[in-house]
């Protein structure tokens, strides 16, 4: 139930504990961690042959925040697609499939198989600091049809797409990782403008979602989405039908002022199956050794844990399927610059 960052580019004892000891369920990489594709591949094979030998043990999530535009992890030669705007501009269901699937292929060649994309945050605020570009655009119905061919995108070349930030990021005016923002909508208004590309996206098979640390007063006027059993609970289980995996944005973030130790609580209270810490590893023990402690005490009741168990397992089922892998990363690069510059054809149009 947790997916932790970690240092180095290439195995170390940290990060073997923190898969063989603490047994977290998946990694998140970031420019840290990367030098050039070979070093890359060869790091992730590590990292699951920890695990590899072990039938009990299902594979890691290897995840990253690989989007286009500013928010990508991977360097060169990994292509540098433009922002998902570009997509909202063309308003091409191909061209959203395509830039899935290429951004998907590059991303499997080298063993990831999570990536936090696409945003499904509707652009609803010019004045938004964190968002702009890195949403498809200001239409609900254009964010969600393009949203859908982007998952499809992924998944059909093995990656596992992370649709977010629920229930919408699109119209804050500040940023997350520095305050807690909320947004000042009316019910209608939110259920209109922000949940139909989720509910969309959770229509056609989209199996994890990654929460905003937002306050929405609206639905809950105290707590975060992430902390909210109003909108994780009565929104997004009971409304939108969502069975899936729901994730936490990262927990380090300063919209969640919350102690480290009420985290686990707080969060399987409403229904979170992982939580996610990109930085501070004594944050990430902290959190697991309160998360011990509350299940142990009865704070967290087992079934909870037992429940997120069960989706985090039957998501990482399509880990165990074989993909088509014969692409060299060379030829998948070279197909998806041609692609780069179609979309960039709609950077300024």
């Amino acid at each position: 139930m947790i997916i932790s960052g970690f240092e180095g580019t290439s195995l170390n004892a940290r990060t073997e504990e923190l898969i063989v000891q603490q047994g977290v369920g998946g990694l998140i990489l970031f420019e840290r961690n990367y030098k050039n594709p070979q070093q890359l591949r060869k790091l992730i094979n590590d990292l699951q042959s920890l695990t590899a030998d072990n039938p009990e043990i299902p594979p890691l999530f290897i995840s990253v925040d690989q989007e286009g535009g500013r928010v990508a992890r991977l360097g060169a030669p990994f292509t540098r697609f433009p922002p998902m705007s570009c997509l909202g501009r063309a308003n091409s269901d191909d061209l959203a499939h395509q830039f899935g699937l290429g951004m998907g292929k590059e991303l499997r060649a080298v063993g990831i198989n999570m990536d936090y994309a696409p945003v499904l945050d509707v652009h609803s605020n010019p004045q938004n600091p964190v968002i702009g570009h890195r949403a498809l655009d200001s239409d609900p119905e254009k964010v969600a049809r393009l949203g859908a061919e982007l998952i499809r995108g992924f998944y059909t070349a093995g990656v596992i797409p992370v649709g977010k930030h629920f229930p919408g990021h699109g119209d804050t005016s500040q940023d997350s990782h520095l305050t807690l923002p909320r947004v000042e909508r009316t019910r209608e208004s939110l259920e209109q403008i922000e949940l139909p590309p989720f509910s969309h996206a959770i229509k056609q098979g989209l199996e994890v979602i990654m929460t905003a640390h937002v306050v929405y007063p609206a639905w809950d006027a105290a707590r975060p989405a992430t902390f909210s059993h109003t909108i994780m609970k009565d929104v997004l289980r009971d409304s939108l039908k969502f069975e899936g995996v729901v994730m936490s944005d990262d927990l380090e973030m300063r919209a969640i002022d919350d102690k480290v130790e009420s985290i686990p609580e707080l969060g399987t209270r409403v229904g979170i199956d992982i939580f996610l810490i990109c930085h501070d590893l004594e944050k990430v023990n902290t959190l697991q050794d309160a998360m011990i402690r509350d299940v142990e005490s009865g704070k967290i009741p087992r079934a909870s844990v037992e429940q997120s168990l069960a989706r985090i397992l039957k998501v990482k089922q399509r880990l165990n399927i074989s993909k088509d892998e014969n692409m060299s990363l060379e030829n998948i690069l070279q197909e998806n610059q041609s692609l780069a510059k179609e979309m960039r054809a709609f950077l300024n149009d």
